[in-house]
């Protein structure tokens, strides 16, 4: 990737500042460093042109207080303060926050950074407020949206509400192993009404196929609900193209990323920015 600026923006953050941080692994780092990469190639090639008048936009759905902090100690930017901090600004930077604390948190680095007349934080859970992220959506705008709920918090309609009638490219946390997989039995499969119902959509079809998947084993399991929610993508809103991206801890997998972009550019510049761990080390297969 060109121009990484990681650990220029890992040295920002690096004095505590007082305000809360979220608890975070060495995964999440990586997570973020996908992302930073992502944005930043996103933005050099879309911001000015004439294609979205409207300009770029950036979408957090679950903002959190905007740093994060390993259990090493190492403290590494959030996902609001990546994009505060692109070469190329965005036209509006929109974060949802349900904790009033981190909210506050949240609202106060991003005043700090610069970017204050560009950035909007709302309190509240985001599938109660996402008619209200839409109001800094310009029309014809390119909209950047990042959705890492820490389980089956992201609801469909949200997302149709949100990608609707524009172009959006999402990366999305997918709770397969630290949620489906744990509760599908237990809780989901029993209620139509469920978390997980909400997550795929209506008419998902979910239980049947889950019914009839002959090995339930883990990894089974996780690629038969990932390829259920990217055809409900595809299908109810348009997607084309995806990129996916298993995140692991030294012991096993833990979550699934799903990236999703309408315009085949979208993927291309997904795969330039996930060459390399944050790390600095390269990927063997891509």
């Amino acid at each position: 990737m060109e121009d990484d600026r990681w650990p220029k923006l890992c040295d920002a953050v690096a004095e505590d500042d007082g305000l809360p941080v979220r608890p975070a692994r060495y995964w999440t780092e990586d997570k973020l460093y996908f992302w930073n990469g992502y944005i930043h190639i996103t933005t050099m090639a879309m911001v000015g042109k004439p294609t979205w008048p409207g300009g770029l936009v950036y979408i957090d759905l679950f903002g959190g207080p905007g740093v994060c902090k390993l259990r090493s100690g190492r403290r590494v930017p959030g996902s609001p303060l990546i994009a505060a901090h692109a070469r190329k600004p965005f036209t509006n930077i929109v974060v949802c926050e349900e904790k009033p604390e981190l909210a506050a948190a949240c609202r106060l680095r991003l005043n700090r950074s610069g970017t204050e007349s560009q950035c909007q934080v709302l309190e509240g859970d985001c599938n109660e407020l996402v008619q209200d992220v839409l109001r800094f959506i310009p029309d014809r705008a390119l909209t950047l949206a990042f959705i890492d709920p820490t389980g089956l918090h992201a609801n469909f309609e949200t997302l149709k509400t949100l990608t609707s009638g524009r172009q959006a490219d999402l990366l999305i946390l997918f709770a397969d192993r630290h949620d489906i997989i744990r509760n599908v039995d237990g809780y989901y499969r029993q209620g139509p009404e469920s978390k997980l119902d909400k997550v795929l959509g209506p008419k998902s079809d979910w239980r049947r196929q889950w019914t009839q998947l002959a090995n339930q084993n883990s990894e089974k399991a996780c690629k038969l609900f990932a390829d259920i929610y990217k055809n409900q993508l595809r299908q109810l809103l348009g997607y084309e193209f995806f990129r996916e991206e298993v995140m692991s801890s030294a012991q096993s997998p833990l979550y699934r990323l799903i990236f999703a972009s309408k315009h085949e550019l979208g993927v291309d510049f997904w795969d330039k920015a996930t060459k390399k761990y944050a790390s600095g080390q390269g990927r063997l297969f891509r």
